[in-house]
């Protein structure tokens, strides 16, 4: 049985070698469940069915079609058919997070829902939705309405819904190279991008790239330079580590100052540990307050919800919107500092008074100058604003590291930092609003966590720094 899924697709749009490896991994037949809406439920009250894999998910989802039900939360459906000039029957099985029963041309039919948190549909979106319309087609005899559900939040409830694009021939070219691409003996080569920030194939795939020294590696250079340094000779990492200055420079999109960098890195990556580019600047060898800020929309602006700050020993404050009159102190289980402010201002005012004095305060990238631009009382912004430094800039101009990101988070951790809990700032939003919600204060010890951790992992980047600089390892 040759097998193609929505995540087959999904993963085509991105790149081949994932879904050519997603698709060569064991079938997950772990044990589902699925919801149902019926018709007359009292406010579309949701049943939860378990079943023991996909063999049984089908099963109940063809029963719960046939008796008409309201909605179906991830129905499974599977068909077989040939999708190209040889004698194979291929496997098609989809896994649609939302069907919803419509009238569509006078009768009643089933129509997909694609369910994100991201706003906008992506071109894999789209294959998916392509692959869940042109199946439920193939039951139907014609092809139903569907949907991108987006931006739901902790309760389920959607920002935006996107009436989809249906493309016929555009799902049956996708199926056609998915064919191609599993009759294939050897995945495709690696190819770093974007898209694999997110992928579980993430790993392997980098391990591979550095056993072969792959220019895919380096930091910050675009696929047309990577493509000119092939072009003039340069087709590896150590390639480029030794290539001459004059060299590099005869590729278009390299300059004085980017080939360096390159060459930086390049090294970092064939050495497997950082490489110094120039010395700790003047301003960062006393250190300051670290500090880091997370937002929201409010009324068409954006504004702080919460704000941290620590000294370059990692003793951190924490100041936070709350449903408070005036600023007022809390004390959470695991001992953090928290000042309920009533709004954005006060917070801003909270921090100001809380660094006050003429030391630098860093921030990783130009975003929280932004904000404090933005969003801070006029005065808070004469007293802060000349005393902001982006420790980001400073650091990767100063330091190569052998990774594919410079986020506080990839480098912190690479440096050492033991980052407690998750790492994603839409959990700690989340965990933020359902303490508004209910009080528990364990999920806003939590969105703290996070915060705090944000600002004491860039004090331990500056401790690391100035660490290497006593050690004699920088340049300065």
């Amino acid at each position: 049985m040759t097998l193609i899924t929505s995540q087959t697709l999904h993963d085509l749009a991105l790149c081949e070698r994932r879904a050519w490896l997603s698709v060569h991994a064991p079938f997950d037949d772990a044990p589902r469940t699925i919801g149902v809406v019926w018709e007359r439920s009292s406010e579309g009250a949701l049943e939860s069915r378990e079943v023991s894999g996909w063999t049984e998910a089908v099963a109940l989802t063809e029963r719960l079609m046939a008796l008409g039900v309201a909605s179906i939360f991830g129905a499974c459906i599977e068909v077989q058919t040939p999708l190209d000039l040889t004698d194979r029957v291929f496997t098609i099985r989809a896994e649609i997070d939302r069907l919803e029963r419509i009238a569509h041309l006078g009768e009643a039919a089933y129509a997909p829902v694609l369910v994100r948190q991201d706003t906008a549909m992506s071109e894999a979106d789209a294959l998916v939705l392509d692959l869940w319309v042109w199946v439920l087609d193939g039951l139907n005899g014609a092809p139903p309405p569907a949907e991108l559900w987006s931006g739901a939040d902790s309760l389920g409830r959607v920002r935006r819904r996107a009436v989809h694009d249906y493309d016929e021939g555009r799902v049956l070219d996708a199926l056609t190279r998915a064919a191609a691409l599993l009759a294939e003996d050897d995945a495709p080569p690696v190819r770093l991008i974007d898209a694999c920030k997110a992928c579980p194939h993430r790993h392997t795939c980098e391990t591979v790239a550095r056993q072969d020294g792959a220019l895919d590696l380096l930091y910050g250079v675009s696929r047309r330079v990577r493509d000119g340094l092939r072009a003039a000779g340069l087709r590896s990492l150590a390639d480029v580590a030794a290539a001459a200055p004059d060299d590099l420079l005869q590729v278009k999109g390299i300059g004085l100052r980017t080939a360096p960098a390159i060459q930086a890195n390049a090294r970092a990556w064939l050495n497997a540990r950082p490489v110094h580019k120039a010395p700790l600047p003047d301003v960062c060898a006393s250190g300051g307050w670290m500090f880091d800020l997370e937002t929201l929309e409010r009324n068409g602006r954006v504004v702080p919800w919460c704000m941290g700050w620590c000294d370059p020993d990692g003793h951190t404050e924490i100041a936070l919107v709350a449903p408070v009159q005036t600023p007022e102190p809390l004390t959470l289980p695991d001992g953090q500092r928290v000042i309920l402010a009533p709004d954005s201002d006060a917070t801003w005012e909270a921090f100001a008074e809380a660094v006050a004095g003429d030391t630098p305060i860093f921030h990783w990238t130009g975003y929280d100058a932004a904000i404090l631009r933005g969003s801070a009382p006029a005065h808070v912004q004469r007293d802060l604003l000349s005393r902001f430094e982006d420790l980001h800039r400073h650091f990767t101009r100063a330091v190569s590291l052998p990774l594919r990101s410079t986020s506080i988070k990839a480098i912190s951790i690479y440096l050492g930092f033991p980052w407690p809990g998750y790492n994603e700032w839409f959990a700690a939003y989340l965990d933020y609003q359902f303490w508004l919600d209910s009080g528990q204060i364990d999920a806003l010890a939590r969105a703290c966590m996070y915060q705090r951790a944000d600002v004491q992992s860039m004090a331990w980047v500056w401790r690391w720094w100035l660490a290497e600089r006593h050690a004699g390892r920088g340049l300065g």
